[in-house]
């Protein structure tokens, strides 16, 4: 199936990371934490020339072609291959976790795995196309730990020390920083 959003429209901003978090600040603007807004998959909205996310978001692609090969292949206690997108929406761009998800030729084959909030036409659960250049990030989950989403890392990196121990209670994941 081929999506409803042609190439041109792939974001080169950040709009939504996980809905974790405002990146900005270490506590959210609306005083919620981290996990409230994680839980409620809220929108986050980061400035276009976020340092840290930025460097998040090329560690994903210089170390995208490592993390295909192992989706190919994986381990028995590997789980949940996922890739995340961008797409221009009408507030910005809108990012998507995309799982599963299939490498077909040049191309790519997923779902969409959250919710669309300001791209029209889409919901959860829509198949769509893209290329290895709209991918932004990517994580798997191995034996328990999280691999990978360099995005939420950035976030919970910037986030204060009670708000990544609730996460990580919250979520039962142990991230690899």
């Amino acid at each position: 199936m081929s999506s409803r959003h042609p190439l041109g429209r792939t974001a080169k901003g950040f709009a939504l990371i996980l809905g974790a978090a405002r990146a900005a600040a270490a506590q959210p603007s609306d005083g919620q934490s981290v996990v409230q807004k994680a839980e409620r998959d809220e929108l986050v909205h980061l400035a276009l020339n976020d340092s840290i996310m930025a460097a998040a978001i090329q560690s994903a692609r210089d170390s995208l072609p490592g993390f295909l090969a192992l989706a190919k292949r994986p381990a028995p206690e590997m789980k949940g291959f996922a890739v995340k997108i961008a797409l221009l929406g009408d507030g910005g761009p809108e990012f998507f976790w995309i799982h599963p998800f299939a490498h077909v030729g040049a191309r790519f084959i997923g779902q969409i795995g959250n919710m669309p909030r300001t791209v029209e036409g889409l919901k959860m659960g829509d198949t769509i196309t893209f290329t290895r250049r709209d991918i932004v990030d990517w994580m798997y989950m191995d034996a328990g730990m999280m691999r990978g989403n360099y995005s939420v890392r950035a976030i919970l990196r910037t986030a204060l020390p009670q708000d990544r121990a609730a996460f990580r209670r919250r979520f039962g994941l142990d991230f690899d920083f």
